[in-house]
C-alpha cells in the first residue's frame, strides 16, 4: 500500500517527496483554503468544540468525495496532550480500512532553510472508502485535545483522495486546511463557506482564483 501511495503522489513536482516528512508533502500542494473552526467561542468551552467539529465535518464532506482515500497518521509518541493516546487507532481499526504500520524517524515542523529535526514515532497508512470510518469522531477528538475534553486525538491526521488529488487536514480546534491540485476544485467551497475563511489570509487565497 505504501508503494501505491507513493505512486499516487508522483503528480507532485518534488522528487524528494518523503512520507516520513509531512513538510515535503505540504510544500508541494498547490492550492489551499484555510477555515476558522472554533471562533468566536471561548477556549475550553463545549460550544467551541461542537462548532469546530461540525464545521470540520461539513467542510470535509464538501471537499472529499464519497470514494477511496488514504489516511496518514503521524504519532510522535510521548505528548502531554495525549490523554487518550489509543482513541484514534480504536476508531480506525474498527473500520473497514486497510492498514500498514511503520516505526520511523519522523520529521517535525521546521522553517525553510533550517535543519530538519526528527523524532522516533509511528507512521500509519490507511486506505478505504470515505463511508467506512467515523470521520466526525476523529474531528471531535482533534477539537477536544487542547480544550481539556476527552477523548483526544493528538496525532497529526492527513486525508488524501488520489482520484481527485484533494487533501484535508484539521490541525486543532482553531482551523483546518483543504488542498487541491486545481483552484477550480476549491472555488465552490470558497464561495459556500465564505464566512468561515481566515480573514488575514483571504487576499492570498483570493489570488488563486484570479
Amino acid at each position: 500500500m505504501r508503494e501505491q501511495l507513493e505512486r499516487d503522489l508522483e503528480y507532485m513536482k518534488d522528487s524528494q517527496l518523503d512520507l516520513t516528512d509531512f513538510n515535503t508533502i505540504e510544500r508541494n500542494l498547490k492550492f489551499h483554503l484555510r477555515f476558522e473552526l472554533g471562533d468566536p467561542f471561548e477556549n475550553g468551552t463545549p460550544e467551541r468544540v461542537e462548532q469546530a467539529t461540525n464545521r470540520a465535518t461539513e467542510l470535509f464532506e464538501n471537499h472529499i468525495e464519497d470514494s477511496e482515500l488514504y489516511i496518514l497518521t503521524y504519532d510522535f509518541g510521548d505528548d502531554m496532550l495525549a490523554r487518550t493516546p489509543s482513541y484514534l487507532y480504536e476508531l480506525l481499526n474498527k473500520s473497514e480500512l486497510k492498514k500498514e504500520e511503520y516505526q520511523e524517524s519522523l520529521a517535525t515542523r521546521y522553517f525553510v532553510g533550517e535543519e530538519v529535526e526528527r523524532e522516533n514515532g509511528q507512521l500509519n497508512i490507511y486506505y478505504g472508502n470515505r463511508k467506512s470510518f467515523d470521520f466526525k469522531s476523529i474531528f471531535n477528538g482533534i477539537a477536544n485535545t487542547e480544550m481539556g475534553f476527552d477523548p483526544t486525538i493528538h496525532q497529526m491526521v492527513y486525508f488524501f483522495q488520489p482520484n481527485t488529488k484533494r487533501w484535508f487536514w484539521m490541525y486543532d480546534d482553531r482551523g483546518c486546511l483543504m488542498f487541491s491540485n486545481e483552484p477550480t476544485d476549491l472555488l465552490n467551497n470558497y464561495r459556500k463557506f465564505d464566512s468561515w475563511i481566515v480573514e488575514v489570509q483571504r487576499p492570498e487565497m483570493a489570488k488563486q482564483f484570479e
